[in-house]
């Protein structure tokens, strides 16, 4: 191994991030508090409390970050903390408007009161319905009424008594018909017949006649007189009556009147609702009808006891505290309410009893926390919540009503006046562009706590960590970790983020780490969780999800898929990408090749040429000839052609983390010097040559270890890797202990000049004074060769090179390699 070499690998310190399991001050997690702080969110735990600090409309929160690293789980331990501290917000009751049927009126009561109000009134409805039973149908209540009616008997008998007086008088009999009164001439006391009236002489009838005329106004005025007789009558009983169904209930309602205030809603309800029942006091008296029709369904009879019924819509336990509420599907009814109906005789009917609120009001006077996603796949509901929220007030409608649909009369209950917090959970990506087109979202959520996915790896978040462990084996009744178990998670923690001296705030991911830990600490018939469950936890899991990547590692094996890890070749190299296939992701080698010759400046990438390539990876390859131009001049780039390729490559690519990769191979196919194959290389490179930072690194290592695993370690095979992306190495520990052992190295260059003396093992050179580079260099083969492109071309015509169309029409998917499994379109992407 050479000086440079040696001086560029890296240790094994380097490639890890272990922790001790000595520096924990604990054995097992049994010895540390389940705690409920929040570690490692500072940004997002200051914004959550200034938000439940701001009283102002418009301060509701977005809780920003990606899914898996407890933002509902945080909030919610904010919001209960909050809550208990707050007082318990009022009832609400829907009762019916008797001046209105069609508005129902809301009434806000102290808390735990509501359904409390709505018992004592349906017993007090009932008491007063017994007590009208009671009092009509006492003695008392008959003897009044007879001796009523015996006085009106009188009145009308005098007055009919009068009238026979007054008639005898004039010589007139008087009779009572159904038809009413009639009257008859009297001769000798005997009444005459029609033909004994035309057989009296004629100044006789005349004086009959004239008489019976004015006896007949005295009838008129007689009959007159007992109407109004009977008028009385009926107002004299009603007034009986209404004492008698005042005294008989008016005693009952005090007592609610004094319990609940006889001032203001509940006053005037209660008021009402005596008031209607003394004025439908004979339905309370009346006995059920049998069905006119046999058969059909018995109409409503009876007294109208359901409009008296209270409707306890939102009820709160008094001792409570404030609200919480977690709506897991806010579709328009859930989360605002809604008004139901019911069938009655082929139609449907509906009152304030069937006005039913959603979660918003059950949440009035606390919080409601939402997911963004809920909301946008139930736009109206998403509607429904701005609106609420920005008018101060919830009106409780059907959706078809909100957005006149239909026409018919329907209930209109009175607004609740809305005083709540609202919490949406969701992605950045998502606030970002609503805050940026919804000028209403933007008013209605100032606030937003942007959960970090990751923290600093420090003492105070490793206990955490050990913390929250604790906190899950308690409430999911797990075995507890010991402190290599511990250290392990911790480990693994700064592997999920790639980043040695961070850890990740994905809490589900390690939790569900922690479960799958105590299982295999079950099946060993172990008390405690150590290291070794872990690691088997976290084997067992890649392997479940790892068939498409044995699959490739099989067919690269047999030959189906060629890739040298020995030996050297001129013009090819070992790129290095990444597979994501969302459970799992992976590393894996792939030939570069290319090929040079003498031409006008032009370097062909086949992918990008064939549209196989993003445009980030374009990018990064379109670079390598800004390097040629400014080691070897605008003319020595300008003498070649070049074509490169990813051979047996037949998904789309991007990224720019193999263009250092065809930086190399191009320079190597220019020197015409062989490159090493047991090496593989990742990092993207600028115009200057220098070598810059890529992702997945940790995979694209494992993903080269693993072939040359299994061909065989001969101590001189590895990986290059940008120098700036050593704390993003998190090897497994197999990896790690043949990287100790120096059967596989990884290397950390800064230059493309280091990387490519790692690679041939020759140097690159250094310029002198006049530019020119030593001979036996990388770099002065290269200038000579360019040279000699040079000199090639002159004897050549002159000839201007068509620009590559780009209208390149992909052929059919080629065939799976062997080995293969098919796959369900589309591919993922491969990341270089």
């Amino acid at each position: 191994m050479t000086e440079l070499s040696e001086s560029l690998r890296l240790t094994l310190d380097e490639v890890t991030a272990r922790l001790d399991p000595s520096e924990l001050p604990f054995d097992t997690t049994d010895d540390l508090y389940a705690v409920e702080a929040v570690f490692g969110q500072e940004r997002a735990t200051r914004a959550i409390e200034f938000s439940l600090g701001m009283a102002a409309p418009g301060y509701n929160l977005f809780a920003s970050g990606p899914d898996g690293i407890g933002k509902s789980t945080i909030v919610d331990g904010f919001l209960r903390r909050r809550a208990a501290q707050m007082p318990t917000p009022q009832d609400w009751v829907y009762v019916h408007n008797f001046e209105d049927p069609d508005r129902p009126v809301g009434i806000a009561l102290e808390a735990g009161t509501g359904r409390r109000f709505a018992e004592d009134v349906r017993r007090t409805v009932e008491s007063a319905g017994e007590e009208l039973a009671t009092a009509f149908d006492s003695d008392s209540y008959a003897r009044q009424r007879q001796d009523l009616a015996s006085e009106v008997e009188r009145e009308r008998e005098q007055v009919l008594e009068a009238l026979q007086a007054r008639a005898a008088e004039m010589s007139f009999a008087l009779q009572m018909t159904p038809q009413g009164i009639l009257s008859a001439p009297l001769v000798e006391g005997e009444p005459l017949s029609p033909e004994a009236f035309q057989a009296l002489p004629e100044a006789t009838r005349t004086q009959f006649q004239e008489r019976g005329a004015e006896l007949e106004k005295q009838v008129q005025d007689a009959m007159f007189e007992m109407r109004g007789i009977e008028r009385s009558a009926r107002e004299r009983f009603e007034q009986l009556d209404q004492e008698v169904a005042s005294f008989a209930i008016g005693h009952l309602f005090d007592p609610l009147l004094e319990r609940y205030g006889s001032e203001g809603e509940v006053g005037d309800f209660l008021r009402a609702v005596r008031g209607d029942i003394e004025h439908e006091r004979d339905k309370f008296r009346a006995a059920p009808q049998a069905p006119a029709i046999p058969g059909l369904p018995v109409p409503a009879q009876g007294p109208p006891t359901r409009r008296y019924q209270v409707n306890a819509a939102v009820c709160h336990d008094p001792d409570s505290g404030a609200p919480v509420i977690l709506e897991q599907h806010p579709t328009y009814h859930n989360l605002l309410g809604r008004i139901e109906y019911q069938g009655q005789l082929g139609t449907v009917v509906t009152d304030h009893m069937l006005v039913k609120p959603g979660s918003i009001a059950q949440a009035n006077g606390g919080f409601i926390v939402l997911r963004l996603r809920d909301l946008l796949t139930n736009a109206p509901s998403l509607d429904g919540l701005k609106r609420a929220l920005g008018t101060g007030e919830l009106a409780i409608e059907n959706l078809a009503e909100a957005y006149g649909l239909t026409t018919t009369t329907a209930l209109r209950p009175e607004p609740i006046p809305l005083d709540v917090k609202c919490i949406v959970v969701g992605d950045p990506g998502l606030y970002a562009m609503l805050y940026r087109y919804d000028p209403v979202f933007r008013e209605l959520f100032r606030v937003k706590a942007d959960f970090e996915t990751d923290f600093e790896r420090s003492t105070n978040n490793i206990r955490g960590v050990a913390a929250f462990v604790r906190q899950q084996c308690e409430r999911g009744g797990l075995r507890c970790f010991d402190a290599s178990a511990i250290g392990q998670l911790v480990e693994h923690s700064s592997r999920m983020v790639d980043d040695q001296t961070r850890l990740s705030a994905n809490m589900g991911s390690l939790l569900d780490i922690v479960r799958q830990s105590d299982y295999w600490a079950g099946v060993d018939g172990a008390g405690v969780v150590t290291a070794d469950h872990v690691t088997r936890a976290l084997e067992e899991a890649v392997y479940r999800s790892a068939l498409i990547r044995d699959r490739i590692q099989e067919v690269i094996q047999d030959g189906s898929i060629r890739v040298d890890t020995a030996g050297e070749r001129v013009g090819q190299i070992n790129a290095l990408s990444v597979y994501d296939l969302g459970d799992i992701s992976f590393g894996r080698p792939s030939r570069v090749t290319c090929v040079v010759s003498a031409g006008r400046g032009q370097i062909v990438m086949v992918e990008r040429e064939s549209d196989m390539a993003g445009r980030i990876h374009n990018k990064g390859f379109l670079i390598l000839r800004g390097f040629l131009t400014d080691r070897f001049g605008q003319n020595g780039a300008s003498t070649l052609h070049a074509s490169l390729t990813f051979e047996q490559l037949y998904g789309d690519i991007d990224g720019d983390s193999a263009s250092s990769t065809e930086l190399y191979v191009l320079l190597s196919a220019l020197a015409d010097i062989p490159i090493k194959q047991g090496m593989a290389v990742t990092g993207s490179v600028d115009q200057h040559g220098q070598i810059q930072p890529i992702g997945g690194a940790t995979q694209k290592i494992e993903g080269f270890h693993a072939i040359c695993e299994e061909r065989g370690l001969d101590g001189t095979q590895g990986v290059l890797i940008p120098r700036t992306n050593v704390e993003n190495v998190v090897l497994r520990p197999d990896v790690a202990r043949d990287v100790e052992a120096g059967r596989f190295h990884v290397w950390a260059v800064e230059t493309i000049e280091e990387g490519i003396e790692l690679l041939t093992g020759v140097p690159a050179g250094v310029p002198n004074e006049e530019g020119e580079y030593p001979e036996g260099t990388v770099f002065r083969k290269v200038k000579d060769r360019l040279a000699a492109f040079s000199e090639e071309l002159r004897g050549r015509p002159e000839v201007t090179p068509a620009p590559p169309t780009h209208q390149y029409t992909a052929p059919a998917p080629a065939p799976t390699p062997p080995g293969i499994p098919p796959q369900p379109p589309p591919e993922p992407p491969v990341i270089v």
